[in-house]
């Protein structure tokens, strides 16, 4: 069992190294597309800059119940997906939050600093509101993926339980890897419907098959090389 975890982890480990430049050369590509026409993104933006300035002038003086509880709430949905029982849930401004799952992995430890779930709830939203109140969900948006960041640069340190537990090196890998992916999802989403948010998907993974392919190439090169 433990075996195969670690194969697993570091089959992800690997996967997540290479996705990392593949996902962040299609990430830049769907930058230099929208900013042909920004003005979407211009809103999401809005979004940001307005709950980073809620966040340091109100927010950070008030605790940390809000992030507590996506944090608690992400590990819970991960916890969820992988059929894991979840005995107990709780968040607390000052004496922060605990969950109590039977079981667990590195993915439902790791998935409050990857995976952006306020976020993804609005992006979701936008998507089924009516035209005419898009431009409020892509300014919520902005808010929430904000939110997202925040809790991750104040989260993401050493001392962390969950990124000890999992290993320094695959989480540094694994987390930037998601960050990418959901970061492309969610500007990707701005604008443009379901599909294209399928299209990021297919073109950042054959972006990462083809890195691993001019490693495979350049090692047949000296191995060549070394037998001739």
């Amino acid at each position: 069992m433990k075996l195969g975890r670690k194969i697993f982890k570091t089959v992800i480990g690997i996967f997540s190294l290479f996705g990392i430049f593949g996902f962040a050369e299609v990430l830049i590509q769907v930058f230099i597309q929208v900013i042909k026409d920004p003005s979407d993104f211009l809103i999401f933006l809005l979004g940001i800059l307005a709950f980073t300035v809620v966040w340091f002038f109100y927010l950070i003086h008030r605790g940390n119940l809000w992030s507590t509880l996506e944090h608690e709430l992400t590990h819970a949905l991960f916890a969820t997906l992988f059929l894991k029982r979840i005995h107990s849930i709780s968040a607390s401004r000052k004496r922060g939050g605990v969950i109590a799952i039977e079981g667990g992995n590195s993915i439902i430890a790791l998935s409050p600093y990857f995976f952006p779930l306020a976020a993804i709830l609005v992006l979701i939203l936008k998507f089924l509101v009516p035209v005419q109140l898009k431009i409020y969900f892509i300014f919520l948006l902005g808010v929430a993926y904000q939110f997202h960041l925040i809790n991750l640069i104040r989260e993401f340190h050493v001392g962390q339980s969950d990124i000890r537990a999992s290993g320094y090196v695959f989480s540094t890998l694994f987390i930037i890897f998601c960050n990418l992916v959901f970061s492309g999802l969610i500007v990707v989403g701005i604008s443009d419907g379901w599909q294209q948010l399928f299209f990021f998907l297919k073109n950042g993974f054959i972006a990462t098959v083809n890195y691993f392919q001019l490693l495979y190439d350049f090692i047949y090169q000296q191995i060549s090389q070394i037998r001739a």
